[in-house]
């Protein structure tokens, strides 16, 4: 008979939060391109000293570096998913309640991914098409346009 392997406890919200506040402290070494001050083992060394700080908070729980590592990453795709929910959504238009505010952990790892990750906010060099034909049909047309503002009044 094989072993059966024993799970740890999820991980709690309390928890999550910790660690991407963690994660936030230590950005510069854990997102940081690799080269002379950011090295693989100073990688390791800043998840190690995040999960001691999660097991000090939190001794019921035992998690390595490598737990708060996958769980970073969960983190992040989840924090996505609501941050590109909650974007949708304030873009609506229309009457409705107001979208609802991020959570602390998907506002906190927003904060640690920044304003600028592609995945979040699209192409920082990319050009709204919808502008560009408005732009596009009112260079073909200046006249109709003027003709119609006219007619309006």
């Amino acid at each position: 008979m094989e072993k059966k392997r024993n799970r740890k406890p999820n991980w709690t919200e309390e928890q999550g939060l910790l660690l991407a506040q963690l994660v936030n402290e230590h950005k510069g070494m854990l997102r940081g391109k690799f080269g002379p001050t950011v090295t693989s083992q100073g990688k390791r060394r800043a998840w190690d000293t995040i999960s001691q700080t999660i097991n000090a908070s939190f001794p019921l729980v035992v998690r390595t570096g490598d737990d708060c590592e996958k769980r970073w990453y969960v983190l992040q795709s989840k924090a996505k998913d609501e941050i590109s929910a909650h974007k949708r959504e304030s873009s609506l238009t229309g009457g409705g309640p107001p979208a609802k505010r991020l959570s602390q952990v998907a506002d906190t790892v927003f904060q640690v991914l920044g304003h600028s990750e592609v995945s979040v906010t699209g192409l920082p060099t990319g050009i709204d098409t919808s502008m560009m034909q408005a732009l596009e049909m009112q260079q073909r047309n200046p006249i109709r346009e003027i003709v119609r503002l006219d007619d309006a009044h």
